[in-house]
């Protein structure tokens, strides 16, 4: 699903540049709700996997995933692309290396750069909260569960409001309630919430047939959302634009997530599917550069006619896939595997310095040993990605695999 939902935010950048009817490029300009998909899975699959670690481990091991790659495209952005993207000031590239850029209320900002970067700000933002929310949240009942969902939507709906009758600025009220990380905060929530109320049997009827009926209804509310906008010549306001499709999305991972724990295949459990699943994160931080560099060269040419534009549009998504698996098995998984391991062989270091003569104990073992016993067993584990805007993977989530339901597709 990581890589629909991906697709739909390459729509919503790139989409105008290969369509020519006025309506389906409004359709396209939707496909943003593809972030509020992956800011709710992103924080399912954290809440299952979650095993106790220390807040400073939690926070590393989510860095090692998200940033390298990040780091990279952000300088080629920087250099190869300055022309092309909104510039940013020398603080506002400082701002997008450390993830802090969507705390700028400056567009120029937090869509400087490598634009797409500004969610992994507010995925980090999501991460330093994450341990201090997930203790009491294992406390609450079912009861508590509800209540704290419509607590946050009722946040959700009306904040937005608030700022509109305080008279907030369009540019002001765009960046707090679709930049803004304490916002966007609420949608990850959801997505903690949802993993809780599974954890203590929640399940849908039915899964896939769920799983077909909430996406007939998430096409429903986009073309609404279309013939509102076609007809007004006004956008929907994207805060509440994200609360129509909320609950769609959630039954939709929901599904997936009762197929899973149930071992129930499904046809997104493909390998294909599964490994466009896996490459997602990269094909979301590539997609903008890629297509202003070639813009730069003048391969996108709308005035080919409707089989013209289509095939121009699939050789562009050919082209992002083959970059984001070339950067994923590249780049991004052996950065990741050399940074979490890292801590581990310093401390091996230090442990042979400090201590020649370990008894008989090798320091290896040792280490190990002591993982162990903080948990008293041995841990399974398995991945489970869940990458963003963000968009982001879920890192080792134990017995929820993407194997089955293709949750993690």
């Amino acid at each position: 699903m990581r890589f629909f939902a991906a697709l739909a935010v390459v729509l919503c950048h790139v989409g105008y540049q290969f369509t020519n009817t006025s309506s389906v490029n409004v359709a396209e300009s939707y496909g943003y709700i593809g972030v509020s998909f992956f800011f709710v899975l992103s924080g399912l699959v954290l809440t299952w996997s979650y095993s106790g670690q220390s807040a400073q481990r939690f926070v590393c091991r989510r860095l090692c995933r998200i940033w390298p790659l990040q780091f990279l495209v952000a300088l080629f952005a920087f250099t190869a692309l300055a022309s092309q993207e909104k510039g940013a000031s020398t603080a506002g590239h400082v701002l997008e290396v450390v993830l802090l850029q969507a705390w700028s209320p400056k567009q120029k900002i937090y869509f400087g750069g490598n634009g797409v970067s500004w969610s992994l700000s507010c995925e980090l933002f999501f991460y330093v909260l994450f341990p201090l929310v997930i203790r009491p949240l294992r406390r609450l009942s079912g009861r508590g569960l509800l209540l704290s969902t419509l607590g946050t939507v009722a946040v959700m709906a009306i904040a937005p409001a608030v700022a509109l009758g305080y008279g907030v600025s369009a540019p002001i009220y765009y960046w707090l309630f679709f930049v803004f990380p304490p916002y966007r905060f609420g949608e990850f929530f959801l997505g903690m919430i949802l993993a809780r109320a599974v954890q203590l049997g929640l399940r849908v009827p039915r899964p896939q047939l769920s799983q077909l009926v909430a996406c007939g209804c998430l096409g429903g509310v986009v073309y609404a959302l279309t013939r509102y906008t076609v007809s007004t010549g006004s956008d929907v306001s994207r805060p509440y634009v994200a609360l129509f499709v909320l609950p769609f999305l959630l039954v939709l991972i929901l599904g997936a997530v009762t197929l899973d724990v149930s071992s129930v295949p499904s046809w997104l459990s493909a390998r294909p599917l599964l490994r466009l699943g896996e490459w997602s994160f990269a094909l979301y931080l590539v997609h903008k550069p890629i297509f202003l560099l070639t813009e730069q060269w003048n391969w996108w040419n709308r005035a080919t006619g409707v089989f013209g534009d289509v095939a121009g549009f699939c050789g562009f998504c050919a082209l992002i896939v083959a970059a984001a698996a070339l950067l994923y098995y590249g780049v991004e998984r052996p950065l990741e595997r050399a940074l979490r391991r890292a801590p581990d062989h310093l401390a091996q270091l230090f442990a042979m310095a400090s201590n020649p003569v370990s008894g008989g104990v090798h320091p290896r073992r040792g280490l190990r040993h002591r993982r162990g016993a903080n948990l008293g067993c041995r841990v399974r584990r398995a991945t489970m990605s869940a990458s963003a805007p963000g968009v982001i993977d879920g890192g080792e989530a134990l017995s929820l695999e993407s194997r089955h339901s293709g949750v993690g597709s």
